[in-house]
């Protein structure tokens, strides 16, 4: 008997500033959780979300990162393709969902981000934005996915100029270390 898995489409900004710093959003939501049914706490991600019914993969990005992040299109540099793609299974509020996540380079010169238009459902469980450095997201003891953001050929790859020509693929079903 196999279960019958929703399917959700995403988008997730690789949103640098002018000093190479990821924007990442800290989340707290029990109702995400492992395939298993585990829940892992609170962790930090790139911001967006899902794909709405007729959005491009821009259209979404753009919303998402107003939403998340209160900047407008025209302060944002977007890129048209994905840089990375992955899925992973989650059980979602109860529902086993394979979520697609496509990984969007983005740029921009404002740092001055909020959580200040958040959705109804954000609201009580994205609880904090900042900036990390690739040396902050190695060091950092929280959880923070994808996994493998710190992989050579992913986010130090992008700070070194070396934009993907075709989307390349990420491992999201890679676990966190536990530390002690």
């Amino acid at each position: 008997m196999s279960e019958e898995k929703e399917v959700r489409n995403s988008v997730k900004l690789i949103l640098l500033n002018e000093n190479n710093e990821l924007l990442l959003i800290s989340t707290d939501d029990k109702g995400i959780q492992g395939k298993e049914g585990k829940y892992n706490g609170r962790f930090w991600q790139m911001i967006g979300g899902k794909i709405e019914n007729g959005e491009t993969l821009r259209e979404a990005a753009y919303r998402e990162l107003y939403e998340e992040t209160g900047l407008r299109k025209e302060q944002v540099e977007v890129q048209e393709k994905p840089a990375w793609y992955g899925e992973v299974d989650l059980m979602m509020h109860g529902k086993l969902t394979r979520i697609k996540q496509n990984f969007v380079l983005s740029k921009t010169s404002s740092t001055n981000v909020s959580l200040g238009n958040l959705t109804e459902e954000e609201k009580p469980v994205c609880t904090r934005l900042e900036w990390f450095s690739v040396d902050k997201i190695k060091s950092c003891p929280d959880i923070i996915y994808p996994v493998l953001l710190t992989a050579s050929r992913y986010l130090p790859a992008i700070l070194k100029g070396n934009i993907p020509k075709n989307t390349i693929p990420i491992d999201l079903t890679k676990q966190p270390e536990k530390r002690i």
